[in-house]
């Protein structure tokens, strides 16, 4: 066997990157065209950074995927999320635009709140809001939807289908011409999701970072760690004031 060149790496020093030279960039989570449009609405003049911060909010606050944290944890990353919120509002949007950013975001915590995991196979879900086509009007229905809800065994042989798009559509049709003569059907549905976007929208949320000042960048990051540190979660305030900087160095580093 021909011989080949070795080197050992062992008696060499690994080569350390420079703090900050790898960035995690936070990616925009769907949740509906309604709520996704509205987003890219608020912040269409406002600087990068403040929709980077939005999404970390998103990611790492309100629907962060480390299996590790407990109830409590989540509950206060919720709470510190909400907060952090407050802060893009004041520091980045007029009245107007604040209490529709703010509004939504309340409805995306309400979501945050209903994380259940599947004991058997550890999967993460939560609730999913209405979803209707961009431009359809606001009493649209889903038929998959319908589908799904009032007759699952036709829903069930559709989905099987999963080469077959003519089979499929056809299948769907079918359901159709069968609401035509369920109309109570389609009006239960629309009555259990306008339900269901009430509740997310009221879900109490009892935030004990509520009163931080969100006026102003140092006062905004002591009060939160002063909190931290004081109340009865001090156990895990290291999560927390990493969180915090992670969010604060976002908007420190303008983007070209």
């Amino acid at each position: 066997m021909p011989e080949h060149d070795t080197v050992d790496l062992r008696s060499h020093n690994a080569r350390e990157l420079p703090a900050g030279a790898i960035e995690h960039h936070s990616v925009q989570l769907f949740f509906s065209t309604e709520i996704n449009e509205r987003l890219d609405k608020i912040f269409a003049d406002k600087p990068p950074e403040a929709r980077k911060a939005f999404d970390h909010i998103l990611e790492q606050n309100f629907f962060n995927s480390q299996s590790t944290y407990t109830d409590e944890e989540r509950a206060t990353l919720v709470e510190v999320g909400l907060t952090q919120g407050k802060y893009l509002a004041d520091q980045y949007m007029a009245d107007e635009n604040a209490a529709e950013f703010l509004d939504t975001l309340h409805l995306l915590a309400g979501v945050a709140k209903t994380r259940k995991v599947d004991p058997a196979t550890g999967s993460i879900s939560y609730v999913e809001l209405p979803q209707k086509p961009h431009g359809a009007p606001n009493d649209y229905v889903n038929p998959s939807k319908l589908m799904e809800r009032y007759d699952p065994e036709a829903y069930k042989k559709m989905q099987a289908a999963t080469t077959n798009q003519t089979e499929k559509v056809s299948m769907l049709i079918q359901f159709v011409k069968k609401l035509q003569h369920r109309p109570d059907w389609i009006s239960q549905y629309r009555n259990e999701q306008a339900t269901l976007l009430s509740d997310l929208k009221n879900t109490k949320i009892a935030n004990r970072f509520e009163n931080v000042n969100t006026k102003d960048a140092t006062e905004f990051v002591r009060q939160i760690n002063t909190r931290a540190e004081n109340a009865s979660f001090s156990t895990f305030t290291p999560l927390l004031q990493t969180n915090l900087a992670s969010f604060m160095k976002i908007l420190t580093k303008k983007t070209s």
